[in-house]
């Protein structure tokens, strides 16, 4: 397929998320050994969410572009309304609230039969394009691959030190495109169910220093009105306090009403199991943790954001929260197989808390920038 055209997806058009679903099927079937795909339903509410961010998906179709083809907002063709077969794409995020200098969660996947063409080189192009349109100076560009592959003997190291990637064809790819690996994130698995004796050997353990000095609350489903304010503020700490090796992430804005919409957006095709911990004196919020299932796939939940206030830390709390969250978990979805989680290469105080929790390396995910 040496002759292809790119397109921008708009919200509305039905088909492409379908499109991507099979796609990303065969690509993180063959990067990482198994279907870690989104959901179709996810990129479907996710796309059509725009509160903080907006959502870019550009497509490679076969052939030439229409002549007669509507322009879209970032200046290519809009796809069209009949379903295409599709070669490629290229994903990407323009925050609107905080982080205006950045085009974030670029991310290139192209079928194994349409590569070598030009394919991905001519979405990333595009990509830069539209970030530069925006005044986007900075761009953060992910790949993925098994932990295994990391015993490779020729390897690429992030400008931190710390961990590496294989020097295989995603590498190379990136590297090709100017890319300079800014962090290597490490993916995790808990195979479920955990031995309850374990949870409650590690709560109590945790209890021993955190309680009575803060109160725990748990819930499954969109964040009580009356903790809103809570969880914005954890999630904002999220923002500063997790390392970012050598990335320009900056301090988001958080509030009530964000939270109020991601919990919106998360809902439509899911729910999450959160654990919250409270500063008994002062009311403040000093942890969170949030494990979100997918309704498409509830046998992998996923953890997702886990922060402590570093005014409370030192109290057991990040180990406190994350073992009676998996209780909840447990308890709503009975049938999970595992969990997965992610974290920096350089995160040692919350990979030490999930290697007790009996999480596992499974794969390693390169952040690169420009």
């Amino acid at each position: 397929m040496s002759e292809f055209h790119i397109v921008e997806a708009r919200p509305r058009t039905d088909w492409v998320y379908d499109s991507l679903h099979a796609l990303e099927i065969i690509v993180t079937t063959e990067l990482l050994g198994e279907d870690q795909s989104v959901g179709a339903d996810w990129s479907r509410a996710n796309y059509s969410s725009e509160v903080t961010s907006l959502k870019g998906m550009l497509l490679a179709l076969p052939g030439q572009a229409p002549a007669e083809a509507v322009t879209g907002r970032f200046g290519l063709p809009e796809a069209p309304d009949e379903p295409a077969e599709v070669l490629g794409a290229v994903e990407f995020g323009l925050p609107t609230r905080d982080n205006l200098h950045l085009m974030d969660d670029v991310y290139i996947q192209v079928r194994p039969q349409a590569r070598r063409v030009g394919i991905g080189t001519a979405l990333w192009h595009e990509a830069r394009r539209i970030a530069a349109d925006r005044g986007r100076s900075a761009l953060i560009a992910w790949s993925h691959h098994l932990a295994g592959a990391t015993s490779l003997p020729e390897r690429v190291e992030p400008s931190t030190g710390v961990g590496h990637l294989p020097l295989d064809r995603g590498s190379l790819f990136a590297q090709s495109l100017g890319l300079q690996l800014a962090q290597v994130e490490r993916e995790s698995r808990l195979v479920l169910p955990v031995d309850p004796g374990l949870l409650a050997t590690l709560r109590a353990e945790a209890e021993a220093r955190a309680l009575p000095a803060y109160d725990l609350v748990s819930w499954t489903g969109p964040t009580p009105e009356e903790h809103l304010g809570r969880v914005a503020e954890m999630n904002r700490t999220l923002s500063t306090d997790a390392p970012t090796g050598d990335l320009e992430w900056q301090e988001e804005d958080w509030d009530g009403e964000r939270v109020r919409a991601m919990d919106e957006l998360a809902h439509r095709t899911g729910y999450s199991v959160n654990t919250l911990a409270i500063h008994a004196e002062s009311g403040e919020a000093a942890g969170y943790t949030l494990i979100h299932v997918h309704n498409a796939y509830p046998h992998r939940p996923e953890q997702w954001n886990t922060a402590v206030a570093a005014a409370h830390r030192g109290r057991r709390l990040g180990l406190l929260i994350k073992s009676m969250n998996l209780g909840q978990l447990a308890a709503a979805n009975p049938g999970a197989r595992y969990v997965v989680t992610w974290n920096a290469g350089e995160n040692n105080h919350m990979l030490g808390i999930n290697t007790r929790l009996g999480f596992r390396l499974h794969s390693v995910h390169g952040a690169w920038k420009v």
